[in-house]
């Protein structure tokens, strides 16, 4: 019973004293009130001593079934987290994956766009330069801890300000609302820094890790799809350019995103009266 509770933190094991003492009060008292109503006919002394069985007897029963079932409860409620963060976390480097960065982000987009908001956000797309030849020269478990360390460092820069996902092999993605060109960059460039200044050395091999970062800051309403392909354009911008650098747009490129979006904005005023024209025709 102990090793079982041990598996639990402070929350559970409460949960499952309240889950316990609560059963046990209820069978106990309905255990009672019956013996009370059927014996009490039968005079005092027969009703004293069925009530004192109808006492112990389900504290001796409930209080070991209840806090067994309570356990079973918190062992099943676990498990459903661990599956839903499995479905959620990427395994490896404890970031978002890829499906949940990318609904996570277009629920924002979409409740930003209900809002009507004018706050600029921004994506980066980080990715780790000649991470193969690492992998070829030092096998992947010292690849796997290069991505480990560096989702660490990229998480520990981005905090709770924003939100951060594997997007596959060894690219990641951060998205941060509220900020500016000018913090993007600066987080961009406090990233690159950061993962060029402690990753060599990983698990005694002397080698370094750069990164190349490609970025876009925007202004809502707009669509993903699009921020994500301009950082994305940016991204191989920075990599042409020699790699271990960052990339954003300018206020030119800016001012194409916003085309951008204002486009994407019509599509969508286009796309809803066609239809309500095709719900006319099919009424």
């Amino acid at each position: 019973m102990r090793s079982l509770l041990c598996m639990f933190d402070s929350r559970g094991i409460g949960w499952i004293a309240v889950w316990t003492i609560s059963g046990t009060v209820v069978c106990t008292g309905i255990a009672l009130i019956i013996t009370y109503v059927v014996i009490a006919p039968y005079g005092p002394q027969v009703l004293r001593a069925s009530l004192g069985l109808a006492f112990f007897i389900p504290l001796l029963l409930a209080i070991p079934l209840f806090t067994y079932i309570g356990i079973k409860l918190q062992q099943l409620s676990r498990a459903n987290y661990l599956l839903k963060q499995a479905n959620r976390i990427d395994g490896l480097t404890q970031c978002l994956n890829r499906a949940t960065f990318t609904a996570d982000v277009n629920r924002i987009f979409t409740q930003r766009a209900a809002d009507r908001s004018e706050i600029a956000s921004g994506l980066l797309i980080i990715d780790a330069d000649h991470f193969k030849q690492v992998n070829d020269r030092f096998g992947h478990l010292v690849g796997d801890q290069v991505l480990v360390s560096i989702s660490a460092w990229v998480r520990s820069i981005v905090g709770e300000a924003g939100l951060v996902g594997r997007l596959g092999g060894e690219e990641f993605a951060v998205f941060l609302e509220d900020t500016s060109p000018q913090a993007l960059l600066a987080v961009a460039e406090q990233i690159r820094h950061t993962i060029a200044d402690n990753a060599a050395g990983l698990d005694a091999a002397c080698f370094s890790v750069t990164v190349s970062i490609g970025g876009a800051c925007f202004v809502y309403p707009g669509h993903y799809e699009d921020v994500f392909r301009l950082a994305d354009e940016r991204l191989y911008l920075a990599k042409n350019a020699g790699r271990n650098r960052v990339c954003l747009p300018d206020v030119a490129d800016r001012a194409d995103l916003m085309v951008r979006n204002l486009l994407s904005v019509g599509r969508d005023l286009q796309r809803e009266p066609a239809e309500l024209s095709a719900a006319s025709v099919s009424a």
